[in-house]
């Protein structure tokens, strides 16, 4: 859908500090393009308190970040709180390096700085859903459980600051992404899998049947999902609109993303051994069993340990302005 521009509508523009230092150029361009369009109020926060009180200032400006993926997910993270996350389409003007952007790109947004800034003048809205864990905070792109090995997966990692349960943090990096270790990357339905030894098994066998649909699922995502060799997956208790998917004896690894309301789950023994499942379901609750936490990461953000979390899919949460072709 194209998006209706008015000639009196202004913009309200949250640059980050970050993208500031790392490329004030960049930054000067974009506000020129904006401001060509429509008039402008620049503003870089300090502090999240800042950010905070900013947007609870800006009237019907719509709003636009500039920054990286930490800064767009600070903003999302504010405007749900606030209940307005989908009063206006939001416009995203990446500046960052490398991974700290991958999320942004991920949703469709133009890479270049230029481009994304004439894409908020010319652009189209796109409506899109995002998860929410029962302390109210927000996964714009994904969730991966990886193994215990996995650089996100060390007990006592600091959650960032996107959490509202969390005090703000320091770190600022992306974790990793595990490679593939020859796994099969094909995921297969809920009815060709049998159930395993012990207390169920890692698909219980009145899970059966189960008559959920299946979404589509990128090989990208599903190649996240496959373990690093020799690293143990992490012992969870997984459950999906009731159902149990897998329990403490059979340790797993696990990826959810938005998808259409619902939430794509793919699901991998630690072994690799027949592909992961996938499932789409509404929502999923993860428990590291008595007395035992489990890490995660949310966007790639390290969060936990906890000893459970249940994430639910909300459809048509936000929209976002993207190239008139995405």
């Amino acid at each position: 859908m194209s998006a209706v521009r008015s000639a009196g509508e202004a913009l309200l523009v949250v640059v980050s500090p970050a993208a500031l230092a790392l490329d004030a150029e960049s930054v000067r361009v974009a506000r020129d393009v904006l401001g060509a369009a429509f008039a402008v109020k620049l503003v870089v926060p300090g502090s999240l308190a800042e950010l905070e009180r900013t947007l609870s200032r800006r009237g019907g400006k719509r709003l636009v970040v500039i920054g990286d993926d930490r800064a767009v997910h600070q903003v999302v993270q504010v405007l749900h709180q606030r209940a307005e996350l989908a009063v206006s389409p939001l416009g995203i003007i990446p500046i960052g390096n490398g991974e700290k952007v991958t999320l942004t790109r991920s949703l469709g947004v133009a890479a270049r700085p230029v481009d994304a800034a004439r894409t908020v003048v010319g652009g189209a809205e796109r409506t899109l859903g995002l998860l929410v864990d029962e302390s109210g905070g927000v996964v714009l792109g994904g969730l991966r459980i990886p193994g215990r090995g996995h650089p996100g997966a060390v007990p006592g990692a600091a959650a960032e600051l996107i959490h509202p349960d969390r005090p703000p943090g320091s770190a600022d990096g992306a974790a990793a992404v595990p490679q593939p270790s020859g796994a099969d990357s094909e995921p297969r339905s809920l009815r060709a899998n049998k159930a395993a030894p012990g207390r169920g098994g890692l698909l219980p066998s009145r899970c059966l049947g189960w008559g959920l649909q299946f979404g589509r699922a990128a090989r990208s995502v599903a190649a996240q999902l496959r373990p690093l060799r020799g690293d143990p997956g992490q012992a969870l208790l997984v459950e999906a609109d009731g159902r149990m998917l897998a329990d403490l004896d059979h340790p797993v690894y696990l990826v959810a993303a938005p998808d259409d309301g619902l939430m794509e789950v793919l699901l991998s023994p630690s072994s690799g051994s027949g592909g992961p499942l996938r499932v789409r379901v509404r929502r999923i609750t993860v428990s590291g069993g008595p007395a035992t936490s489990f890490t995660y990461l949310a966007d790639d953000a390290p969060g936990g340990p906890v000893q459970h979390r249940t994430w639910t899919a909300e459809p048509a949460a936000w929209r976002l302005t993207v190239p008139p072709a995405a």
